[in-house]
């Protein structure tokens, strides 16, 4: 049971050392007609409203799926693998992660382009393994769960979470046309993805904003210059960690106590008992050379008429 309660807290973050060499977004630096359908705001703003929403949404969903179609349908070189109309985990999760839930990280293009491929690598990768028995057709559907299964994990564990690459992952399992692709069915899921990414770049810009960010939703800058630590947490979002920043913020908040002849300088924070400020007291007075050291006052803890007291910044 410790074992288990020790796994309970165990992170693979591999964020913390790749986003120390990835350089900051650039976007910012480009004309402002390009940064734009690019997803670059100077200023941030809310989303349109649902009915606009669902009006581009419909737009980019029918133009990114025809684009996908056109090419895989009028390219010579593509047809020669005959590939299906529209791979299947196009036609739904990744249209609506792509030109309806923008501002979702599950639709960044990191995590559709990497989430897609990475799934698309295991599953052709563990068909091939289960294809090397001969009873292969009757056992698929089992390649096709370890497949997803693993994709999966990878996809947490790289912070690339998108849900539709789970059906990349089970089509190069269970799909006898994509099946026979192998290796091919890897280059034409990444062409897919770019293909949905650069139709979103234009339809989603023209009254929104896509994508929310290219690789993190925290700044890059910040993480090369202070070594910042940025993972994905067990619900698909974020979090952030500076080892550096916390022991500087844990040295800022030691409490100090300042006494003077003047006075008592107390921080917000501290609370005192009466023996405690009648002890402050007398060394105020000792320090102001009063010959009354010797009496008492009785200072409560929350009150400052005995002594004076100003709060620390």
């Amino acid at each position: 049971m410790a074992f288990v309660r020790e796994a309970e807290a165990w992170n693979v973050d591999i964020d913390r050392h790749i986003n120390r060499i990835i350089p900051p977004s650039p976007l910012h630096r480009l004309p402002p007609p390009i940064s734009r359908f690019l997803g670059y705001r100077q200023h941030q703003k809310q989303d349109v409203g649902n009915v606009l929403g669902a009006f581009w949404s419909l737009l980019g969903a029918f133009c990114g799926l025809a684009v996908v179609a056109a090419v895989f349908n009028n390219t010579k070189i593509i047809q020669m693998h005959h590939p299906p109309a529209l791979i299947a985990s196009y036609k739904g999760a990744s249209a609506i992660l792509e030109y309806n839930a923008i501002r979702s990280p599950l639709g960044q293009p990191r995590n559709a382009l990497l989430g897609h491929t990475l799934s698309a690598v295991i599953g052709v990768g563990i068909t091939k393994l289960f294809r090397l028995r001969s009873d292969f057709e009757k056992i698929k559907w089992i390649a096709g769960a370890v497949s997803c299964g693993i994709a999966s994990a990878a996809m947490l564990l790289t912070g690339t979470v998108h849900p539709p690459g789970g059906a990349s992952a089970v089509l190069a399992a269970t799909s006898p046309e994509i099946t026979e692709m192998g290796w091919y069915f890897v280059g034409l899921i990444m062409l897919g993805v770019l293909l949905m990414l650069i139709v979103g770049l234009i339809i989603n810009n023209i009254q929104r904003q896509f994508p929310i960010y290219w690789w993190t939703p925290l700044s890059l800058r910040e993480a090369r210059e202070k070594d910042i630590e940025i993972g994905p947490d067990g619900t698909g979002g974020l979090q952030e960690r500076n080892e550096h920043l916390e022991e500087t913020e844990s040295e800022e908040k030691i409490l100090q106590i300042t006494i003077s002849g003047s006075g008592v300088t107390l921080p917000d924070t501290l609370a005192l008992s009466s023996e405690e400020s009648e002890l402050l007291e007398r060394l105020r007075h000792r320090l102001a050379g009063d010959s009354l050291v010797s009496s008492r006052h009785s200072i409560s803890s929350g009150s400052s008429a005995s002594m004076t007291m100003v709060p620390s910044h």
